[in-house]
């Protein structure tokens, strides 16, 4: 199967978190196995997030300079990690600051989302107590779908 860029390679990856949402909300689990797997979901969220900006950046390049510039962007996406709400920040400022003044005035909640998850996941992976449900998860992850959604728009529409 090829290699699915920008857009597409966002939807797939929306498909399988999906599709393990369904799974794990379709099984009946104690309330601490439900806290474990919202950590696990968050920590997915967060991937999720943090690949689909880097693939839909790397989608834009291509699309709009030279192999050379393309090459060069998708190294230093490479680089990106720990997705928050700064990171996205910079990241669309180096584009054009118009899309993070007009993001934050129409997805603020879904940024808050997208910065909690980070925040969540970067606690959960170093051994913390996140304290994350499921119906907190899965309103993070309907946020961040609707964000991803956004920025598929301007970067690979």
């Amino acid at each position: 199967m090829p290699r699915l860029y920008g857009a597409d390679a966002v939807r797939s990856q929306q498909q399988r978190l999906t599709a393990v949402f369904l799974l794990i909300d379709g099984l009946q689990l104690s309330s601490e196995a439900k806290a474990h797997y919202a950590r696990y979901l968050c920590i997915r969220l967060a991937g999720f997030a943090e690949q689909s900006l880097k693939d839909l950046v790397i989608a834009h390049a291509e699309k709009q300079s030279a192999p050379t510039i393309r090459r060069y962007v998708e190294g230093r996406i490479g680089r990106l990690w720990g997705i928050n709400r700064d990171k996205l920040k910079d990241t669309l400022d180096a584009f054009d600051p118009g899309w993070w003044t007009d993001l934050e005035a129409k997805l603020p909640q879904e940024i808050e989302s997208l910065h909690s998850v980070g925040k969540l996941r970067d606690n959960i992976s170093h051994g913390g107590d996140s304290g994350i449900g499921m119906p907190q998860v899965q309103q993070y992850r309907d946020d961040i779908f609707r964000l991803v959604a956004h920025l598929c728009g301007l970067l690979d529409p």
